[in-house]
């Protein structure tokens, strides 16, 4: 509490004058002075010609004998917020008002609660001085203006209240960069949030969950310094699949199809926490084809399975042909893998199509008779619709890229110069509607086409960039929405385009430049990779211009063209042989500048913009993997230590601020690798470490391996043989753990590789991640080839206006390609908040034998950690001197584990039981230390704050809440009843509780819904069972859940059983 000083010490002072004022003397300016007895007023009531005539006084001054009002109230006692008055000759107390007292500057009137006022002392020098709802300022106590940590909005600006309470703060203005129109939202009780698609909408410091911008907008104060990347190598997670002694999947429908030759997807398909969306605050999925056997190129059986979860590394579903198998069901499901109909080595895509919230996922079919089709295919894997399309789509491999060209409607299918507009059939199924060609360029490079979409002309629709050719998708004659309802009489060139199918060139590199035949085709990539003159090398004295280039690899060579006008920027031979894999962008070196990376035939190459240098030479030579770097490659000396660019090397090296060291402006290398089949496989790059230097991660035809992006060493190096298409491997959080993961494919059945270390090679998928969670973190999707963060929501959808990803956003850097962003040294800070002893077999304050342990587990830190962290249990027996592990009755470790991710900020309940004869000690322990992150997985800003120690007392009688839900009826929708039991299991009564219902589970972002209010007492045993009506009911799927007391305004013993799921439903149309 504020320190309140005494209000009684001037007020019973002037009382006392009041009532003795004759005998003591007291005067008042309001009075005659009087030196003595007859002249001298008494300054009392009649004073106002001075004559004194309450007072027979004498010329001594020594006074008379008081009578009248004075006498009255000599004996009487008023409190300080009264006054005696006289009422004929008795004196009583009356309430005193503001306008009889005469406060100071540093007093307050303030009114009693019984009646009566009194001036109260508001000076104060601090706000401890203060009492809990009022603010210091300016030496005095002001009534507080809010409530503290509320947030609220103003106009799209969110304002938080100051910590005293005396002021509205400006917290963040909503409003983003991109094109989406993000406002401010007051989402709850002291609660405003700005609205997101996206981390890219939201103020900087803050991240887009579930169409909300989370974080407090300040630069995060949970960090860690890079840890180097030799320390934390990656172990499997998840091996999906066969060996190559047993290339079947035993437990998977369609065991046999376990070959994997591509790039597999990562994004939520299911809704896991029961909210009613499929979003990123789900698990997600992995999606990949599989074959039997050399079925390369054909009989692909379609799959998906958990990343995380309960459920994790298991089959989701499996199509093989128009056979579809769901999780649960039987696995003996019959299919001939001929009626496998994907063509097994293509690249799908996957995204929400048509904004229902739901992704779809595009296949293409394996050639028959020359053509192939698109197939569509919903979230569950159930088959929406089969389209037969003319020809094999531009050639053997081909990915497909889904984007919104036209920023309305459904999203469209783009494969190579090829664009599919679909549409919803009469059942609301999703079909192809039109099909529109290009007529120059496709986009292959030995295999593919693998093409691009971006706004490179900015004319606020999206380019198809499909080798040197830039298209865009024609608009319509108004009022037509298919190429069907066109009449014949169109004018207007891109009107009649459309009509004809025909994709409209933006520009023609080939022609524009005089490309010679063989630098016509090439694979993509999108990214600002020059300076404002590009003449010159990007670096310090030329920065990046905010404009983006198109890269191509195309047949050894690498391109880069104005992405504007497609005039040619940068020719340069690479000197790999021929063909190369799709291109990444992305800072290898870590010095502020992007550099581009592909593969060969025998080579990974790392090229740099920036020119070598005397301190900063040129690596001619190729390296290899176990010997040392070849003395033709001269050591590269950029500088020691820094803390700023003038630190190191002017023009040779700039300062890496993540490492405080001194780096290179040029660092280009190759290193060798084996594929002498494709030539044309693709990478991924990213900074695992947050070191500011991007790994690289490549399979070829032997290794899945890791390199340093600055200088190509091999940090790590894996047999994982593959027959090499244009596949790569791919980075994101598969499994909600704030921790990224590296996805990739398997294979046993080419024989291609040279090592012929058939024993160590797998059939299937794997996941690997960093045994210790010192990996930052990643997206949770990763959704097709042309994969570059802004083409897709992590949420699964497709933007409608897909921002440029070569732009900065409220200070976040998207420039790459083939990556995912850098969220450096974030960190958790994981925390015990309380914890509760409780018996369930005796009263509520009692302890029996068997002891339920109710744990308040915290995140401080700024970024989530996922369901796999253990909170472990120690007990000392005082007497004995004992202190160790507790044990669970099959005499394992007690250990628990987060049901659900734990966000930043956010804390989950828990419960463990214990048994006192688990130890063998035959009693409970005097006291019990809980532990989170027990197994030390966890790196986190702060280690010292993960025990929370408790003597093992019963607590204090309290009641106990226990929360059941029971049928739910949606008969009168739009509003539902739920029928609800609650339990008072406790030894107190408790009164003013609160339900408060969710759509989902609310440790998981479950959406409040609706509130029920228990009017009567609930005493220790009874029960209620109200009939709740939820109105509005959602008209999307959705679990119910439920939590009593969710503000914690009742004291119980036991907080872990307020919490419970209910049943799912939703009112129509679905």
């Amino acid at each position: 509490m504020k320190n309140e000083r005494n209000p009684l010490a001037r007020i019973g002072l002037w009382l006392l004058c009041l009532g003795l004022a004759g005998v003591l003397g007291c005067s008042d300016s309001s009075g005659g002075g009087g030196d003595g007895g007859g002249d001298g007023g008494d300054g009392f009531l009649d004073a106002g010609d001075g004559s004194g005539d309450g007072v027979d006084g004498s010329d001594d001054g020594s006074g008379g004998e008081s009578d009248g009002a004075t006498d009255a109230c000599r004996n009487v006692s008023c409190p300080a917020w009264q006054h005696c008055e006289v009422e004929g000759v008795q004196g009583r107390c009356v309430d005193n008002s503001c306008a009889d007292l005469n406060c100071s500057a540093t007093e307050e009137c303030q009114p009693h609660a019984g009646g009566g006022a009194w001036c109260v002392d508001i000076s104060c020098d601090d706000e401890l001085d203060c009492p809990a709802e009022r603010f210091c300022d300016s030496g005095l106590c002001h009534d507080d203006v809010c409530e503290t940590g509320c947030l609220r909005c103003t106009g799209n600006s969110i304002e938080r209240c100051r910590f005293d309470g005396g002021a509205w703060l400006a917290e963040a203005v909503c409003g983003s960069l991109a094109h989406f129109e993000s406002v401010c939202r007051e989402v709850g009780p002291c609660e405003a949030r700005c609205t997101c698609q996206d981390d890219w909408d939201c103020p900087a410091w803050m991240q887009c969950e579930a169409g909300l911008c989370q974080g407090s907008g300040r630069e995060p104060s949970c960090r860690l310094d890079p840890e180097p990347f030799a320390s934390v190598l990656p172990v499997p997670e998840i091996v999906w699949g066969g060996t190559q002694a047993n290339p079947t999947a035993p437990d998977s429908p369609f065991p046999e199809a376990v070959q994997v030759v591509m790039m597999p997807l990562v994004l939520n398909l299911d809704d896991d926490n029961g909210d009613g969306l499929v979003d990123e605050r789900d698990f997600p999925e992995i999606v990949f084809f599989a074959f039997r056997q050399h079925d390369f190129s054909s009989n692909g059986v379609l799959r998906a399975i958990h990343g995380g979860g309960p459920n994790k590394g298991k089959d989701f579903f499996a199509v093989c042909g128009d056979k579809v198998w769901h999780e649960g069901e039987p696995l003996n499901l019959a299919c001939s893998y001929t009626e496998a109909d994907i063509d097994s080595t293509s690249t799908p895509a996957a995204g929400d199509l048509d904004g229902d919230g739901k992704p779809e996922i595009v296949a293409l079919s394996e050639l028959v008779n020359s053509n192939r089709s698109v197939f569509i295919y919903a979230n569950t894997g159930v088959i929406l619709s089969k389209n037969a399309a003319t020809g094999n789509l531009g050639g053997p491999n081909p990915a497909v890229l889904l984007a919104n060209l036209d920023g309305q409607g459904f999203a469209e299918i783009v494969v190579g110069r090829n664009v599919f507009t679909i549409e919803k059939d009469a059942q609301g199924r999703l079909k192809v509607m039109d099909r529109f060609q290009g007529t120059l360029t496709n986009g292959t490079n030995g295999q593919g086409p693998i093409s691009c979409a971006a706004d490179v002309a900015g004319d606020e629709r999206l380019e198809i960039i499909a080798g040197t050719a830039a298209y865009n998708l024609p608009r319509p004659p108004p009022g037509v929405i298919r190429r069907s309802q066109c009449t014949g009489q169109e004018v207007d060139p891109e009107h009649v385009a459309f009509c004809n199918g025909q994709l409209r060139v933006v520009w023609d590199a080939a022609s524009l430049n005089s490309l010679p035949s063989g630098k016509r085709e090439g694979f993509c990539a999108v990214a600002d990779v020059l300076g404002a003159d590009p003449a010159l090398p990007p670096g310090p004295s030329n920065p990046l211009d905010g404009k983006p280039e198109v890269i191509l690899v195309s047949d050894g060579w690498l391109l880069v063209l104005d992405g504007a006008t497609g005039t040619l920027r940068r020719d340069i031979e690479l000197a790999a042989g021929t063909r190369g894999g799709a291109p990444n962008v992305d800072d290898f070196d870590g010095d502020g500048f992007p550099e581009v990376g592909t593969a060969f035939l025998d080579r990974y190459i790392m090229h740099d913009f920036q020119p070598a240098s005397a301190h900063c030479p040129a690596w001619p030579a190729m390296m290899h993997e176990g010997q040392p770097r070849p003395a033709e490659n001269l050591p590269r000396e950029p500088g020691g230590s820094c803390q700023s660019d003038a630190d190191c090397l002017a023009g040779e090296a700039v300062c890496n601020h993540k490492t405080a060291r001194c780096v290179c402006l040029h660092n280009a290398w190759a290193s060798a690798t084996e594929d002498d089949s494709s030539r044309v496989t693709g990478s991924s790059v990213f900074d695992f470490n947050g070191d500011g230097a991007a790994e690289v991660i490549y399979n070829d035809e032997c290794r899945f391996r890791v390199y340093d992006g600055t200088d190509g060493t091999i940090w790590f190096s894996e047999p994982s043989e593959s027959r090499t298409r244009v596949e790569y491997p791919v980075i994101a959080d598969v499994d909600n753990d704030g921790n990224a993961e590296i996805v990739f494919c398997t294979t046993t059945e080419s024989g291609f590789c040279s090592e012929n270390l058939d024993d160590r090679y797998n059939a299937g998928i794997e996941v690997w991640g960093d045994a210790g969670d010192f990996w930052v973190s990643a997206r949770r999707v990763w959704n097709q080839h042309s994969y570059h963060v802004t083409n897709v929501l992590e949420s699964g959808g497709i933007p409608a206006r897909e921002p440029a990803n070569w732009r900065s956003y409220h200070g976040r850097s998207y420039n790459t390609y083939r990556s995912n962003p850098r969220t450096y040294d974030w960190a958790p800070d994981l925390s015990l908040g309380g914890v509760q002893f409780s018996s369930p077999d005796a009263s509520c304050g009692v302890l029996s034998q068997l002891v339920d342990i109710v744990l308040r587990v915290e995140n401080r830190g700024d970024i989530r950690v996922g369901p796999s962290l253990l909170i472990g249990f120690f007990g000392t027996w005082e007497d004995l001197s004992i202190t160790e592990e507790l044990e669970d009755g099959a005499g394992q470790p007690l250990r628990l584990s987060l049901p659900a991710p734990l966000e930043p900020g956010s804390a989950q309940i828990l419960k463990a039981s214990y048994h006192a004869g688990n130890n063998g000690h035959g009693r409970l322990p005097d006291v019990i230390r809980a532990r989170v992150d027990v197994d030390n997985r966890e790196r986190e800003c702060r280690e010292d704050n993960n025990d929370l120690a408790a003597p093992v007392e019963a607590g204090d009688q309290a009641a106990d809440l226990k929360l059941a839900l029971g049928v739910l009826n949606l008969a009168a929708c739009p509003d539902a009843t739920l029928e609800v039991q609650l339990t008072n299991e406790g030894s107190r009564p408790a009164q003013g509780i609160v339900i408060r219902f969710y759509a989902g589970d609310p440790n998981q972002g479950g959406l409040p819904i609706g509130e029920h209010a228990v009017s009567d007492i609930l005493d220790p045993g009874e029960s209620v069972r109200p009939v709740v009506t939820l109105a509005d009911f959602p008209m999307y799927p959705i679990t119910v859940w439920g939590r009593v007391d969710p503000d914690n305004a009742i004291p119980e013993c036991d907080e872990a059983d307020n919490l419970a799921e209910g049943p799912g439903g939703n009112c129509p149309p679905w």
